[in-house]
């Protein structure tokens, strides 16, 4: 037997039900667990379905990762303040994989739920441009599914991407998805992963987005078909710096153009940067430019001058960046922090930017 769960949240106008449903059919207008084994793991994803889905057309679809100690409910919630309120208005599905946990000290009253993706950079001390982090670097709990861990190891050892890999063919005959309208994006280490899959499965993507977050230093990657990429940086983040600095607490991440260079030479695009810039980023003042702009081998940085690691549009010091459940994930993880109910009062400028991104490749 199942567990099922109401809630009520107004979410965009909408009255919106979130509903366990791991064996059963998805609720419309709902956020909805589901689960899939994956080599000898149960995992569990999450998924949104706006009211365009009762039209039986196939609809395009948004993997989104959540990063590092972040939940994949939590990260809706909190981190983006809401992102399924803006699948409702473009009318995308929106999916939500759940990375792998452990408790950080089982001992320690402090102890925390340490959730991450395997995007296989962060499991080294060296790279192919030298170390991955500095020798006062914070050390963090090493994953027990990992043995040990170098001092700048840091993520899961699970098969993440084989887990991604097969929710893509689930989704795709599962429900009314448009295959050829997937898309990829996460925050923090949600980007990092989604970076390396959008390399590993770029057959898979319409487009990719990266906001907030890149793989470490000498592992910038290339798909192996051209992938439009959007990459979105606060200029004042230090957890993640854009160009390339140790970060706050001493790893060394990829700089964004590093970042686009190498994901150019997989696109074939050969073309210098130029400014760029839509009716979004004039409005909020951010420094972007382009290669190949408008076709399908376009990349577009975007440095917000105002912003830190956190969502782009959502005010600073609000939300958790994810560390945090909804009422549909808190079965799955009981001793973790309710997530406050999104501010629909704000107008979340990233997600509309990611969304109108996304519109432009189809």
């Amino acid at each position: 037997m199942f567990e099922t769960r109401y809630f009520l949240l107004f979410l965009a106008g909408l009255l919106v039900a979130c509903v366990d449903v791991t064996d059963r059919a998805p609720v419309v207008g709902s956020t909805t667990r589901h689960t899939i084994r994956h080599d000898g793991l149960e995992r569990e994803y999450f998924m949104y379905l706006p009211s365009m889905y009762k039209s039986g057309a196939e609809l395009p679809v948004v993997f989104f990762l959540h990063g590092y100690g972040g939940s994949a409910t939590g990260t809706e919630a909190e981190t983006t303040n809401g992102l399924n309120r803006y699948a409702e208005e473009y009318d995308y599905i929106m999916v939500y994989p759940q990375g792998t946990w452990f408790w950080s000290d089982e001992s320690s009253d402090d102890r925390w739920e340490v959730t991450s993706f395997n995007h296989i950079s962060s499991n080294f001390d060296d790279g192919p441009e030298g170390p991955l982090c500095t020798p006062d670097a914070v050390k963090y709990p090493c994953p027990p599914e990992c043995g040990a861990c170098g001092r700048c190891a840091w993520i899961s050892c699970h098969d993440d991407l084989g887990f991604l890999k097969k929710l893509f063919e689930i989704v795709a005959t599962d429900f009314a998805a448009d295959r050829s309208r997937y898309y990829l994006s996460g925050f923090s280490s949600g980007s990092m992963m989604a970076q390396y899959v959008g390399c590993e499965a770029s057959d898979v993507f319409a487009a990719v987005a990266l906001v907030g977050g890149r793989v470490p230093r000498g592992y910038q990657c290339a798909p192996t078909k051209s992938v439009p990429l959007l990459q979105i940086v606060g200029a004042h983040d230090e957890t993640i710096p854009n160009d390339g600095r140790a970060s706050s607490d001493g790893f060394l991440y990829a700089a964004t153009d590093a970042t686009a260079i190498r994901w150019n030479e997989g696109t074939g695009c050969a073309e210098n940067a130029r400014p760029w810039s839509n009716a979004i980023t004039k409005e909020k003042g951010l420094q972007c430019s382009a290669t190949c702009a408008g076709g399908d081998k376009e990349s577009i940085d975007c440095l917000w001058p105002d912003g830190d690691h956190h969502w782009p549009g959502y005010p600073a010091g609000h939300g958790t960046n994810g560390y945090c459940v909804t009422d549909v994930q808190q079965a799955s993880m009981p001793e973790q922090t309710r997530c406050a109910e999104p501010d629909t009062g704000v107008d979340v400028w990233g997600s509309r930017l990611v969304f109108e991104f996304f519109d432009s490749h189809l």
